[in-house]
Parts: structure tokens; sequence; C-alpha cells
């Protein structure tokens, strides 16, 4: 996962949200929740692991929400999420129920962990038989005949980068987008913001360069596109502010070298003199 700025943390707060609200309702996961936690409360890092998302309900039950697209660990997982659970208990004094979504591709794997006097359990959430080339098939169909797309077909082209497809993982993410952004309800930006954070999830660094440029010439876009150029400027300020230390460090040596005090005083003081000194001196 990379570092989330600013505008970005908002993009991935509203796809948060929407998660919450919709999607979770679509997978039969079926509670109510009080608004969302700072953003800091979703994850819980542990020897540099990270849990996906936790709900508060208002039945004073938080819902712990995973995503797996391999069963090559499966038992290694069950424990990670087991230790998840226990810290999230003991941190916020609550029940902990773990909700696991399997993309496509996996069918069935073990779901229970015996640790001796007990076991831990995870829910399963299987989303085999859920093809992302039909859906954008079906939705596509749609958009073509005039029709409006429905909340449900907004929630499946959430799902689709967890489905089985033809494509690639980051060609599922970007046809999705594609798609959405040319609808005009606020639902379509939910999704939009939705895909963004599953991408920012399961791609690369290079890979989410590339949603972002999908996502271009929308609020969200734009949101993200900001988010680059303060970091860019800020990056600029960062370079800036170490070579002139470097300058500095090079002048004030070579002052102190000749015994000049009172030229090393007056560089601090007037920045037209210190140039004229960088500049004899050859300091660039």
């Amino acid at each position: 996962m990379t570092t989330v700025t600013k505008h970005e943390d908002a993009v991935m707060k509203m796809g948060f949200d929407y998660f919450r609200d919709t999607i979770l309702k679509t997978l039969n996961i079926h509670y109510e929740f009080v608004d969302s936690k700072p953003t800091e409360a979703i994850e819980i890092h542990i020897d540099n692991l990270y849990m996906d998302y936790n709900f508060w309900t208002t039945e004073d039950v938080i819902v712990h929400i995973e995503f797996q697209t391999t069963e090559d660990h499966v038992t290694d997982d069950l424990m990670r999420f087991h230790v998840y659970e226990a810290i999230l208990m003991r941190k916020e004094k609550k029940k902990v129920i773990t909700y696991v979504i399997y993309s496509g591709g996996i069918k069935k794997v073990k779901t229970k962990l015996d640790c001796g006097i007990y076991t831990y359990q995870v829910n399963p959430v299987y989303l085999t038989g859920h093809d992302a080339d039909e859906i954008f098939q079906s939705v596509k169909a749609k958009i073509e005949a005039g029709e409006p797309l429905s909340e449900d077909d907004f929630a499946n082209l959430t799902l689709t980068p967890l489905m089985t497809s033809k494509m690639c993982r980051k060609d599922v993410i970007k046809e999705a987008i594609q798609i959405v952004k040319q609808e005009k309800q606020l639902t379509a930006e939910k999704t939009m913001a939705m895909l963004y954070t599953l991408a920012d999830k399961f791609l690369s660094a290079g890979e989410l360069n590339e949603i972002k440029e999908v996502l271009a010439m929308t609020r969200l876009g734009q949101m993200l596109y900001d988010d680059g150029v303060k970091k860019g400027m800020e990056r600029g300020i960062e370079r800036g502010r170490e070579e002139e230390a470097r300058q500095n460090a090079a002048l004030t040596a070579r002052l102190l070298e000749e015994n000049r005090l009172d030229d090393l005083k007056r560089s601090t003081e007037d920045r037209e003199f210190k140039k004229q000194l960088l500049k004899k001196f050859g300091i660039e």
C-alpha cells in the first residue's frame, strides 16, 4: 500500500463509506453501522502487516473485513486474522467478527483454526461464479441502449476486481473506471473511489499511477492530481533546502579557514553578498 495524502485519503474514505453502506449488503453482510472511525483506526500495524477494514456497528460489535486473492497460506492467514481480532478486541474492548472476501478463483478454503481448547473461525464470502467480463458486457449493453445504471450495476462494477476475468486485475480496474466515469450519478463517483481503494491495496505503485491516469478529468482524478502536484512541490522545496544547507556548510568552512568572521556574519544577513561569495569560491 502506498503512502496516502490528504486528498487521496478523502477519496479512499468515500470508497470506504460506500463499501460499508452498500457493498456489504450486496455480499449479504447485514449490520447497522455507526459513522466511520478516523482513518487511523482502519489499520493496526503488526510487524508491517495491517488490517483491511473495520466497521463499528450499532450492536457494539466490530465487523472486520479482509480480502484474499490467494489460498496458498490459509492456515497462516487464519493465525494472522486471529491475532488482529485479539489486538483489536483488547484495544477497543468490543467483540470482533471477521469476514474474509475471497476472489472469484477461490471456491472453498479452510475457515477454522484449532487453537487447543477452542476453535477460531472466520466467515467466508466467496465470489465464485461472478465473472467481471460478463458484468462489463451487461453494463455496456445497458449504456448503449440508453438505460440508466442501477445501484446493483454500480455495486457489481465495484466488485469486479475481485471476480474472475480473462484480464489482469489492473486492466479490470481500468475497464470498470472507464465505464463508470461516463456516468454522472453520485454513486458513480463513490464506485470510482472504491475502485481506487482496491487498486491501492492490490496494485504496484507503477500500476496505481496508470489508474490515476484513467481517473483524469474526473473530480476524484483532480483531487489525486492536486496531491501529486503538492508532493512534487514539497520534494522540490526539500531538495532546495538540502542544496542551500550544503552551500552554507561549504561557505562557512571556507570563511572560517580564512578567518573571515565579519564576512561570515554578513553572509547570513545579506543574500546578495552571500551569492557573490558563493560565486567567488565556485560553490555551486
